[in-house]
């Protein structure tokens, strides 16, 4: 009988202990800092002036309604900008059901972000938030979201952190991804871990018509960086040093890190020397293996600062000091039309006119925009097909030569031939990074 009541009490603590069933007391303390924010704008309200930014909308025409959140004791708020967009009044209420008139600090419209401010005397009354580490939240992590869905009032939701570093069309920002409802009126509204600290403000929803969407939240660590700029300096200032970079592996080193895939010739990086093809294996002591992590942290260096980098250029490894750049106005909103996510659209018809077959590479491929060749067909006997290159992966670069169409590429292939049917190293795009490859084409009288 103890032998049994043993293996009861050792089954019993072998599980995980359950999640707890209430999170009450951590609702009643951090529910204080979450606003209201409605607004009054035109009569003839236009579709961008809706509450949320959502796929598939089916709710327009609505009151403009968003939340907010607290983040100074002498009365700041971060909201989305899009909920007060064109606003010629806004109203923050909070849960108390004190009403006050916001003033509009400023906005920044690559976050999608506002900061709004009002005047309370008592400091008491105000309870801003702490701003946790969304670096450090994981998938699968218990998170609660706060708004103000369709203006029922503040409302608290639970989930948990469904992925991460999800683009969604939104410009360059990364978001989490989470299944707590966030519906329209959530806009601007905080989502915080089990410790009470602020991961993200809630942005935007996917939503298919007559369902709850799935929520997107902007991580708390650009939200608070974009936040403090806007406050102490009145707009923000993003650090720039125009290049664009994949994760790719030197052909000559073996060694990983970012290959520069684009560069600005009015760049500090071009002056300094940089080049498309180089390979960045660290920056400023940091070893070069997330590419978000490198564009966030060039995004958030001021400008001026000494950005050092250790590359491969040609096989020889350099040190390089870049100073950072404002980034120029005219491309601040522009999204870089990268040939990967130009290649995802193709789908191959033998009859496509614009498909060309190179049959010295027993190929099909077809224009990208701003450069590049995508594969939309490899056949068996190609040099590439055991190289890792797959249909969708985009040629940028043969022999060190931007690759713009395909009498371009075939100009670099027959040079290889007249000189014996050398090798051509190529620079390709695939779906998850930036690789060369080293290929012979094939002769076509042979």
């Amino acid at each position: 009988m103890s032998y049994l009541i043993l293996l009861l009490v050792t089954f019993l603590f072998s599980f995980p202990a359950v999640a707890s069933e209430s999170y009450a007391d951590l609702v009643e303390k951090i529910i204080p800092s979450v606003v209201n924010v409605s607004t009054e704008t035109e009569s003839n309200v236009s579709e961008e002036n809706i509450d949320d930014i959502t796929i598939n909308q089916s709710l327009k025409g609505r009151e403009s309604l968003g939340s907010g959140f607290f983040i100074r004791r002498d009365g700041y708020i971060l909201t989305n900008n899009h909920v007060i967009k064109e606003a010629k009044k806004i109203n923050i209420t909070t849960v108390q059901g004190k009403v006050y008139e916001a003033k509009l600090i400023g906005a920044d419209t690559p976050s999608d972000l506002a900061i709004l401010k009002i005047d309370e005397e008592d400091n008491s009354l105000i309870t801003p938030v702490v701003f946790g580490d969304a670096e450090a939240a994981r998938v699968g992590d218990v998170v609660l979201t706060f708004g103000n869905p369709y203006g029922l009032g503040i409302s608290v939701s639970q989930g948990i952190i469904s992925a991460k570093s999800r683009t969604i069309g939104l410009g360059e920002q990364q978001y989490i991804q989470t299944d707590a409802a966030i519906n329209q009126g959530n806009s601007g509204g905080p989502m915080f871990n089990l410790e009470g600290e602020v991961i993200g403000v809630n942005s935007a929803i996917f939503m298919a018509q007559g369902t709850t969407g799935v929520g997107f939240s902007l991580p708390s660590n650009m939200a608070n960086w974009i936040a403090n700029q806007i406050i102490d300096k009145g707009k923000v200032r993003r650090g720039w040093i125009g290049i664009e970079v994949s994760f790719g592996i030197d052909r000559y080193t073996d060694k990983s890190g970012f290959v520069i895939t684009e560069i600005n010739e009015n760049s500090h990086a071009f002056k300094e020397g940089l080049r498309v093809g180089d390979i960045i294996i660290s920056y400023n002591d940091k070893i070069a293996q997330d590419v978000n992590a490198f564009r966030i942290f060039v995004e958030t260096m001021n400008p001026g600062q000494a950005l050092r980098l250790k590359i491969i250029s040609s096989g020889e490894e350099m040190r390089h000091v870049i100073r950072v750049q404002d980034i120029p106005a005219d491309i601040l909103k522009s999204a870089t039309n990268k040939a990967l996510s130009e290649s995802r659209q193709f789908s191959y018809q033998e009859n496509d006119n614009n498909v060309v077959y190179i049959s010295e590479l027993y190929v099909a491929v077809q224009e990208v925009m701003p450069r590049g060749l995508a594969i939309v067909k490899i056949e068996k006997k190609s040099p590439f097909y055991d190289k890792g290159v797959k249909v969708g992966d985009v040629i940028l670069e043969a022999d060190q030569m931007d690759i713009y169409s395909p009498d371009n590429l075939l100009e670099s292939i027959r040079n290889a031939l007249v000189d014996g049917e050398r090798s051509i190293s190529m620079l390709i795009q695939g779906i998850d990074n930036s690789f060369y490859v080293n290929v012979t084409p094939v002769n076509e009288n042979d």
